[in-house]
């Protein structure tokens, strides 16, 4: 397996340090959510702990944790904060592995 690239925005970082502050949660999970009939696995995250079907990266201090059948289907994660289509609040995109 590659090793995942993970990018965090200064944006993200700082609205993220803000949640884990506040959090008893130490890690932010990678996870895919809005799967319907008519639109695609949309990425997004939230505060957990890891566990044994998980893959943990530490980014730039930040534990970052994705379960190792999604983390297989992905090369490159960007989160991001702010923005011209996400104004006040986060974005989670990914590069997936459907054409290599």
């Amino acid at each position: 397996m590659e090793e995942m690239t993970i990018l965090i925005t200064n944006e993200a970082k700082r609205e993220l340090d803000k949640l884990l502050e506040n959090s008893d949660k130490t890690c932010i999970r990678i996870l895919t959510r809005c799967i319907t009939m008519t639109s695609e696995a949309k990425l997004d995250f939230e505060l957990d702990e890891p566990n044994a079907n998980d893959n943990l990266y530490d980014v730039d201090g930040y534990k970052v944790i994705i379960n190792k059948v999604l983390d297989s289907q992905m090369n490159y994660i960007t989160i991001s904060y702010g923005g011209l289509l996400s104004r006040n609040q986060f974005c989670v995109e990914a590069d997936f592995n459907f054409y290599y």
